[in-house]
């Protein structure tokens, strides 16, 4: 995780490594609007219509352009030089606009949003739950929000993984970029590019015997596969998190009409929305409804 550097040279580090690879890799594919409905469950498109919200850590901007394309008005907020990138892939919205902050500290008046969402973000903070609280009292009472956190469901890989990138994470960024392509190259010739061939050939019945994770990637091209790998090895902190952990999330929060649901093994999202008659954050647990879908 963070290791033993104190907490500005950690933010700063966090900073500089999502700069740098939403500049390189902020490229948008045709995939990324499924993706961004997937992640937003159980909302769908005709949610955003006539709302204003906000996309808290939007990276070079994928997911609000879909967001406004939708019919939302957005404002992307990003803690890196990535905002610069953002603000080139909205340019062709007149509903977008871009600020640089903190999550931790949002340059926002409370209520100044009907929703608010923090995609594959949160869990890159020094704190994400704190993250996510400071988020909650910028949407008005009976506002929405949502987030998704990756899952703790792969123990092993994730331990292995925390390993490699305690190294990895401290390597010039140029580096760490030449060993995500070393990387993403074995996974596209050794695995991505044979069972293309052989779903081709002998149909859905070879996803048995596949790794879900080939069957994923299968589905982007090689600069998605190559993009999450840098994300893997350069990112200075990630959390993990399963169902019960955003259930008390959200009943700390005090959010009303939860909806918890896995997106497979690698992540989760939390829906909920802010109670009418009570603050968003609260020092007291309230009640919570928390329904759950696969």
């Amino acid at each position: 995780m963070a290791g033993t550097a104190g907490p500005a040279t950690v933010d700063k580090r966090t900073q500089r490594s999502f700069g740098y690879q939403w500049t390189v890799f902020g490229e948008m594919k045709d995939q990324f609007e499924e993706d961004f409905l997937n992640y937003i469950h159980p909302v769908g498109r005709e949610f955003f219509t006539g709302k204003r919200g906000l996309d808290a850590g939007c990276g070079y901007g994928r997911h609000m352009f879909h967001a406004a394309r939708f019919g939302a008005r957005m404002v992307g907020l990003d803690f890196s030089r990535a905002i610069e990138r953002a603000r080139d892939v909205t340019a062709g919205l007149t509903r977008v606009q871009v600020v640089q902050g903190d999550i931790a500290r949002p340059p926002f008046q409370p209520g100044s949003f009907d929703f608010v969402y923090s995609l594959g973000v949160l869990h890159h903070l020094r704190d994400p739950e704190a993250g996510f609280r400071a988020l909650l009292p910028l949407v008005r009472p009976g506002g929405a929000a949502f987030i998704w956190v990756y899952s703790k469901s792969r123990g092993f890989t994730n331990t292995v993984l925390e390993a490699v990138r305690a190294f990895t994470s401290r390597l010039p960024l140029p580096v760490t970029r030449g060993l995500s392509w070393i990387g993403a190259a074995i996974d596209w010739v050794g695995f991505i590019l044979p069972y293309r061939r052989l779903r081709r050939a002998l149909g859905p019945r070879v996803d048995r015997v596949v790794l879900p994770r080939i069957r994923v990637y299968a589905r982007y091209p090689f600069q998605v596969c190559y993009a999450d790998w840098f994300d893997r090895l350069s990112a200075p902190i990630r959390f993990y998190y399963n169902e019960q952990d955003l259930e008390k999330w959200a009943e700390r929060a005090g959010l009303m009409n939860v909806r918890i649901s896995s997106t497979g093994l690698y992540g989760w999202r939390l829906y909920g929305e802010i109670p009418s008659q009570t603050p968003a954050v609260s020092a007291t647990s309230g009640a919570v409804d928390v329904r759950h879908r696969g």
